[in-house]
């Protein structure tokens, strides 16, 4: 069954959602009406770009389309930090072996580390490889 659940509180926005593509577009409306509604003051552009690549890779690689599968996304503001999670049902991946260093302009794969580097303050993975965190400062 098909889910894409938004839930709001002040400072929150959380969302579970089935692994499909066609939900990060609707994720990515959330995230611009949360960062309008909050005043952040943190760049859109970059909060957007690094979400649909976390969200991508969930959906691609850490769920791999499996129905029965969840992503669970999800910003918060407090004490002047915004965070990022990004979690999947999925194995993991071995986030200890890549580098943050700017990839091949031809590869195909790979960026989101570096992406990250240059649009957030910081970033961290849990120990399994399945769980993102971003933060970013907010002036």
């Amino acid at each position: 069954m098909d889910t894409f659940d938004v839930a709001t509180a002040p400072g929150c926005l959380d969302i579970f959602l089935s692994p499909k593509l066609r939900y990060i577009d609707g994720a990515g409306e959330e995230t611009e009406r949360f960062l309008e509604e909050n005043a952040v003051g943190v760049s859109p552009f970059g909060v957007l770009l690094i979400m649909r690549e976390a969200l991508t890779n969930a959906v691609l690689y850490g769920s791999r389309h499996e129905e029965d599968s969840k992503i669970r996304y999800s910003l918060r503001l407090a004490g002047g930090t915004l965070t990022m999670e990004v979690e999947d049902d999925g194995d993991g991946f071995d986030w200890k072996s890549r580098s943050a260093d700017v990839p091949d302009v031809a590869s195909e794969s790979g960026r989101g580390m570096a992406i990250m580097s240059v649009y957030a303050t910081g970033y961290q993975y849990n120990e399994k490889g399945n769980r993102l965190a971003v933060f970013w400062q907010c002036p």
